[in-house]
């Protein structure tokens, strides 16, 4: 039941980027052609990268626990080059202008499905209890607040960007606690004051896709948003300045 669940958030998640994607390049006026080719090379990307993670998987490399340091180099700092590139590339910024402002918002309520998963995998004893929301892991609040603050941002209009940008970064705040405990779990339980660390099957699919697609693509919701708001309040200030 469970690896069920990871395949649907993990279609869900594809198919969330793939749309938002189009859309974007529609808005763009990449043309048909062009935006057809952009898709299938995200799509041929994200295949590479789960079977990057298949291989890793197979091979049993990550679930040697004793050697903690192979998932946070083998899996986040990639992640966090990619990160990297995004925020610093001129055609990545252009890219989340055009990107569904609402998407980037009610997106967010896959994080109920993500932190079930969690907790799931603590059930099955491959998780420790703290890195769930039973722990210090809060960020299924982030998806439980997205449909409320969708709906207050662009149905009733009833709260501004400076609202949905403290709401984005304490979204940020929230992963980056979620993300530190399994990152400081991963290579040290004892020395962070945790009992009990992963078990080796962390190291295995489907559980990897928490670490390695699913937090990201949350984090990545969060940039883009935050990405639009700052862009609007730039030229808001510009014609300002030349009004």
């Amino acid at each position: 039941m469970l690896t069920v669940g990871f395949s649907l958030l993990m279609m869900a998640t594809f198919a969330f980027w793939q749309r938002g994607l189009a859309v974007a390049f529609r808005k763009m006026r990449l043309g048909k052609l062009a935006t057809r080719q952009y898709l299938v090379r995200s799509g041929l990307a994200v295949g590479g990268w789960l079977a990057y993670l298949t291989v890793l998987s197979e091979t049993e490399v990550l679930t040697n626990m004793a050697v903690p340091l192979r998932i946070p180099v083998l899996v986040v700092l990639p992640l966090v080059g990619l990160a990297a590139y995004a925020v610093w590339s001129p055609g990545m910024r252009r890219f989340a202008r055009f990107f569904p402002k609402q998407m980037t918002v009610y997106g967010q309520t896959m994080r109920i499905a993500l932190e079930l998963l969690v907790y799931g995998s603590y059930v099955q004893g491959v998780v420790p209890a703290h890195a769930t929301f039973e722990g210090y892991n809060l960020g299924i609040l982030v998806g439980l607040s997205a449909p409320l603050v969708g709906c207050l941002a662009f149905l009733s209009r009833s709260i501004g960007s400076r609202t949905l940008l403290a709401w984005n970064a304490a979204g940020l705040v929230l992963t980056g606690i979620e993300l530190c405990v399994f990152v400081s779990t991963i290579i040290s339980p004892e020395l962070c004051g945790f009992r009990t660390g992963f078990a080796p099957d962390f190291g295995t699919m489907p559980y990897l896709l928490l670490l390695a697609v699913f937090i990201p693509s949350a984090v990545s919701m969060h940039l883009v948003s935050i990405a639009q708001i700052l862009t609007v309040a730039r030229r808001r200030a510009a014609r300002q300045e030349y009004a």
